[in-house]
């Protein structure tokens, strides 16, 4: 949650006006949106529903949608102030709850027989609800009134079919529907602060040009805005990572529990829907912080061999999903940069070669350039023509290749964006060679350190091959094992303590070191992992937490520490200590893989121990 502040109403009065003039101005999306999704559902419940209740339907839905349009003009043309815009969001919101009833009255009168119909009636349903999201999330009465009437008739309706099958897929709808309006809640909330703290600028702007302040004072107050805009775009990046993080694990262990192959396409579709949120989320903030120009690089001697391990233990599950080989080339190269934002660079290098690649693989290596290494992320893909090469790099700039990756998959152009923009802030040059239908090679030049070279590792690095993807690790690999979840949000922790318990581990969940050390005492026997968040409540550290459990315990309980932080302090106090640092949202198959490494890691400990 964000800090309590005092905000004088007026501001607050003058962002809510700002917030309903959006809706106004977005009255042609919101018609777009609504016509669509009715000729679409029409489509598909064609057969299941008499053509006249579609039809009065459907003149339903037009008759709101042109009364908002009229609203619209009406709005236009008075063009009312801030003490007036109450009304008007009333207006809007009460057009907003109609839409949404109908719609909800939709999902309960069309609902079909054949559970692959009913699929699909909850897909469309679900869709219009994420298109509210995006539509109305910036004004609160007009976001609950049309997702609250639109999901809550469909949830009721899956639940009164009785079987076990719906009403599991009832109560996991009702999940999806809580993240959702949490989501949509959090995000008003920071569009909100965001407004506020513009008007306030504005008006410090203002004094200041009236009062002639001193170069001194001038110079305070724009340092003041500045720590402002860093506390929001932390609180933001925090808050808002923590349900995405909680929601990929539920949506992970839905897809490990689910048995029947009737609901695989829905649960296929939530996951992607859900990952691709939490990529767009990460490069959105890392674009704010840009913007901000809150980024300081911490440049040191880079291992490039770790760097390039934690890329492959992401990214090599995705290529092998998509029927790719990822490989990456051992090497003992280090660079002087900055660890942090090096493997975001790589990183984005990387997803964005496995999208746009249909056949073939990924590579990912390093060679000597004179006095720098040049970092190479090489792909088989669909390669970029010339008159495109000076534009990937910008914002929401993208080829466009239907047949490259499906629209959903595309992302909103900002990967290579970022790249160029933190490759510009460490000062290293970016260069691409690219064959049409043949692939392209992006190359990272970075300065040389000088230094120790690290050891190369006795076992080959890990790699996906793309004739047989790799499977998931065996459930056995963390059956009977006891994990111990400390993390002072509780959606976090119920969400880690169902998705270990479906790989097959016991789990003890907390809050706070006390509360887990209680529940350890509970099932006398000690933990074989650790898994903590940074920052706990109370100004209390996971890393901390580790320690004292370890000292409690009387051994060094493998342990692995996750965090939402965005900036590189985080993996420098998780090196210092010598744990693995995972970044929320975690992808369940790396939270998977790192948990059979940490403890596969520590064993010869625990058998000593033993």
């Amino acid at each position: 949650m964000y800090p309590p502040c005092t905000t004088s109403p007026v501001l607050v009065a003058r962002a809510r006006a700002d917030q309903v003039a959006t809706l106004y101005a977005h009255v042609h999306l919101t018609s777009l949106s609504m016509g669509l999704g009715a000729l679409i559902l029409c489509a598909a419940m064609w057969g299941q529903v008499s053509p006249g209740a579609m039809i009065a339907w459907c003149g339903l839905i037009a008759a709101n949608q042109a009364w908002r349009t009229a609203l619209a003009r009406a709005f236009a043309r008075e063009r009312p102030g801030a003490e007036a815009a109450p009304r008007w969001g009333r207006y809007w919101a009460a057009g907003s709850t109609l839409a949404g009833a109908l719609w909800g009255l939709a999902g309960v009168v069309m609902f079909p027989p054949p559970p692959a119909l009913q699929a699909l009636l909850i897909v469309c349903l679900f869709g219009v609800a994420l298109g509210g999201l995006y539509l109305t999330a910036v004004y609160k009465p007009s976001f609950y009134g049309f997702v609250l009437p639109a999901l809550l008739p469909l949830i009721v309706r899956v639940a009164l079919v009785g079987d076990p099958v719906h009403l599991f897929l009832a109560g996991v709808m009702a999940v999806v529907s809580g993240f959702l309006l949490g989501f949509g809640h959090r995000l008003n909330d920071v569009l909100t602060r965001s407004l506020i703290i513009r008007y306030e600028n504005i008006d410090l702007i203002g004094e200041l040009k009236e009062r002639t302040r001193s170069a001194v004072e001038a110079r305070s107050a724009a340092e003041a805005a500045n720590r402002a805009k860093s506390q929001l775009l932390a609180a933001a990046s925090h808050d808002l990572r923590q349900p995405l993080h909680a929601l990929g694990l539920y949506v992970a262990a839905l897809s490990a529990r689910a048995r029947s192959a009737e609901w695989r396409p829905l649960i296929v579709n939530v996951e992607t829907a859900a990952n691709v949120l939490e990529r767009q989320f990460a490069q959105l903030i890392d674009l704010s912080r840009l913007d901000a120009g809150v980024l300081t690089p911490d440049r040191g001697s880079v291992a490039l061999l770790g760097l390039f391990e934690r890329i492959a233990s992401e990214f090599a599950p995705q290529a092998a999903a998509r029927g790719l080989a990822f490989r990456i080339v051992p090497t003992s190269l280090c660079v002087d940069s900055d660890a942090g934002l090096l493997e975001r660079i790589v990183g984005n290098l990387a997803a964005n070669a496995i999208r746009y690649t249909a056949e073939g693989g990924v590579v990912v290596g390093a060679r000597r350039n004179g006095d720098r290494v040049a970092i190479e992320v090489i792909d088989t893909g669909i390669g970029i023509a010339a008159d495109h090469r000076d534009r990937i790099f910008e914002e929401f700039y993208q080829i466009g290749d239907p047949s490259a990756a499906p629209s959903a998959a595309r992302g909103m152009g900002l990967g290579l964006a970022i790249v160029r923009r933190f490759a510009d802030l460490l000062d290293h040059a970016i260069e691409l060679a690219s064959v049409p239908g043949r692939g392209s090679r992006f190359r990272v030049l970075v300065p040389r350190a000088r230094g120790l070279r690290p050891r190369l590792p006795s076992r080959p690095l890990p790699s996906s091959r793309a004739a047989s993807p790799p499977a998931p690790l065996p459930r056995s690999e963390l059956v009977d094992h006891v994990v111990a979840v400390v993390d002072d949000d509780p959606a976090t922790v119920d969400a880690m303590t169902t998705l270990f318990e479906t790989w097959g581990a016991t789990v003890v969940g907390a809050q706070t070191l006390d509360a887990l050390m209680t529940g350890i005492g509970d099932i006398a026997r000690y933990p074989d992992l650790v898994v903590a968040d940074l920052r706990l409540a109370d100004g209390d550290s996971g890393i901390r937490a580790v320690k004292r459990l370890r000292d409690e315990l009387g051994y060094a309980v493998p342990a692995i520490i996750v965090s939402g932080d965005t900036g590189t302090r985080a993996d420098r106090e998780a090196r210092a200590a010598g744990l693995l640092l995972l970044g929320k949202p975690v992808v369940a198959s790396t939270l998977q893989a790192a948990a059979v490494a940490t403890i596969r890691r520590y064993a010869p400990e625990a058998a000593a121990r033993i």
